[in-house]
């Protein structure tokens, strides 16, 4: 199986290529941090690098909170941009009798702030930021594309994705690891009732795996799923817990929350279980003793 990968140089771009290599696929990595770089907005050359491939794994986008919010246009640009390039890049390749299908990787942000929880991939979508916004958009022309060119298309929408020494530093969870092996302050923007389940990189590359097989296997032209840890925790708990881990002295403070994203949602996978065998299998807790490990091994605590 030949994939493409766009966005293969970001966290979850560099752990999938490396689980679908294992798994025997031939990867194309298309990233925009590649050398010579690959602009998903650059349509004759993503064309080019689709020609004879059997699926593309479409993973590049903006995504940092702060950025989106800060820079719309870019956002919008990008993302939405980049992704009716890929669409349209499959639909005018064509082997045998197939076009090579897309997975569009989505998120948690086109619900917003939903009002009943877990969400579930019957919620319905209000986003309330850009990037939450660009995101819906992708995943209506995955299903406009589909339906009017016959293509193949699956929607995976992912919530709170972490991993250690390949994670935006930044982040939550690797940032609140290294505060506290500092013994500095976890500081949450806002009260500490933010509720979110958080989804080790392994599951979720293990879960994209299970679509590219179901994909290849059915017949239907268009699905969505949800991957997610589906174990929510309160973030005042996600600070409580790395602390107990790191053996920290870290206090845990408060302050204003921003306004770049939902502040509640986990998720109810029984879809993508029943019809992926998508089956999480790291809770939490095992997940941030696997990167405190990885940090130290690194130096990085």
């Amino acid at each position: 199986m030949k994939i493409l990968l766009t966005g293969s140089s970001g966290f979850v771009g560099r752990s999938l290529k490396r689980f679908l290599g294992k798994k025997g696929a031939e990867v194309v990595s298309y990233d925009l941090d590649d050398s010579p770089p690959d602009s998903i907005n650059d349509f004759p050359n993503l064309k080019s690098k689709v020609e004879g491939v059997d699926g593309i794994i479409h993973l590049a986008a903006l995504s940092q909170p702060k950025l989106t919010y800060q820079d719309p246009l870019n956002c919008v640009n990008i993302n939405i941009g980049g992704t009716i390039n890929v669409l349209e890049s499959a639909r005018l390749h064509k082997r045998a009798d197939n076009h090579p299908w897309v997975i569009f990787s989505s998120s948690r942000e086109v619900f917003g702030q939903a009002r009943n929880l877990p969400v579930t991939e019957e919620t319905p979508r209000n986003p309330i930021t850009i990037y939450g916004v660009t995101k819906m958009v992708g995943e209506d022309l995955c299903r406009i594309f589909s339906k009017n060119y016959s293509l193949k298309t699956r929607v995976l929408r992912f919530t709170s994705i972490y991993t250690g020494k390949e994670d935006r530093l930044q982040r939550i969870v690797p940032k609140f690891i290294i505060q506290a092996a500092k013994n500095e302050p976890l500081i949450i923007n806002g009260t500490g009732e933010e509720i979110f389940d958080f989804t080790y990189i392994d599951d979720i590359t293990e879960g994209i795996w299970q679509c590219v097989q179901e994909v290849e296997k059915s017949q239907k032209l268009h699905n969505d799923f949800i991957l997610s840890a589906g174990q929510p925790v309160f973030l005042k708990d996600l600070a409580k817990t790395i602390i107990e881990e790191t053996k920290s002295k870290s206090e845990i403070k408060y302050v204003q929350s921003d306004s770049y994203s939902s502040n509640k949602c986990y998720a109810d996978c029984k879809k993508a279980k029943e019809i992926l065998g998508f089956d999480p299998k790291i809770t939490l807790k095992k997940g941030i003793k696997l990167v405190v490990k990885e940090f130290k091994e690194e130096k990085i605590i």
